[in-house]
C-alpha cells in the first residue's frame, strides 16, 4: 500500500510580515521543493497550505462561511508534484495574529478532507506552524482546546506538529508548549531578512527528514537537524 504523507503548511499573514514577503514566498517555495525529492513510487505526498490573519473583516462563526481575507486556503490535499510555485500576487500581509484559530481551522480541514481514512495505517500528517507573533485575535479556539487537540492527534504518532517562531528560543518554546507542541519540534528565528530565510531553511529539512523517517515507518524527533538521508 502507497505511503501518504499530508504536510499542513500554516503560515502567518499578518501585517508584520509584509517586510519579509519575498523572503516568505521564497521560502515556502523551497520548503516544497524538498517535500518533492521525497516522491517515490511508494510515497504520495499532498500539500495544504494556510495564510492567517485576523482583523480584516468582521468573520461570523455562527455562518458556515469562513472570511476569504483572514484564512486563506491556497490549496487543500493538492499532490505536491503538481504544485507550482507560489507568486508575490498570492501572498498579502495584512492584519493581526489569530494564531490558535488557524491551527484549528488549518486541522479541520484536513480532518474533513481525509475523512473516514484519517485513521489509515498508511497515512501520516505532519503539521508546520510559521509565525512571527503572538496570538493576539482568535475567537473561536483558545489555548486549552487547541493543546487538547493537539496532544490528542499526537498521542498515536499519526501527527506530528512543529513550530517556527520568532524571538528568543525561551519565549518561542514556552508558546509552543502551551499548544501542545514539543520542545524538539520547535524552532525560533530572528525577525530579519537573514533570520526568516534560515528558519524556512530549518523547514525545508524537517520537511526531509520528516518523509524520510515516516517512509521508513520510524518517529524522528529530530526534525530540525539536517542529517544524512
Amino acid at each position: 500500500m502507497k505511503k501518504i504523507i499530508h504536510s499542513l503548511t500554516i503560515v502567518d499573514k499578518s501585517s508584520s510580515m509584509e517586510k519579509f514577503k519575498s523572503r516568505t514566498i521564497e521560502g515556502i517555495n523551497s520548503s516544497i521543493s524538498e517535500l518533492k525529492k521525497q516522491v517515490d513510487s511508494d510515497t504520495e505526498i499532498l500539500n495544504t497550505l494556510l495564510f492567517f490573519s485576523g482583523g480584516n473583516t468582521n468573520y461570523n462563526w455562527t455562518s458556515t462561511e469562513l472570511s476569504e481575507t483572514d484564512f486563506v486556503f491556497n490549496r487543500v490535499g493538492s499532490d505536491i508534484t503538481t504544485i507550482n510555485d507560489l507568486t508575490d500576487e498570492e501572498y498579502n500581509p495584512n492584519g493581526n495574529t489569530p494564531l490558535l484559530d488557524s491551527i484549528g481551522i488549518g486541522v479541520d480541514k484536513v480532518k474533513k478532507f481525509h475523512g473516514d481514512k484519517l485513521g489509515d495505517d498508511n497515512l501520516n500528517i505532519i503539521v508546520t506552524i510559521f509565525t512571527d507573533g503572538a496570538e493576539n485575535s482568535s475567537i473561536k479556539y483558545n489555548k486549552t482546546e487547541i493543546k487538547k487537540m493537539v496532544e490528542h492527534f499526537q498521542s498515536d504518532n499519526k501527527w506530528t506538529f512543529t513550530f517556527v517562531g520568532c524571538g528568543s528560543l525561551e519565549n518561542v518554546t514556552s508558546t509552543s508548549n502551551t499548544l501542545g507542541i514539543s520542545s524538539a519540534n520547535t524552532v525560533a528565528y530572528m525577525a530579519t531578512d537573514s533570520g526568516t530565510a534560515e528558519a524556512y531553511t530549518k523547514i525545508g529539512t524537517s520537511f526531509a527528514n520528516y518523509a524520510s523517517a515516516t517512509k521508513r515507518g520510524v518517529v524522528d524527533s529530530d526534525l530540525f537537524t539536517k542529517k544524512a538521508l
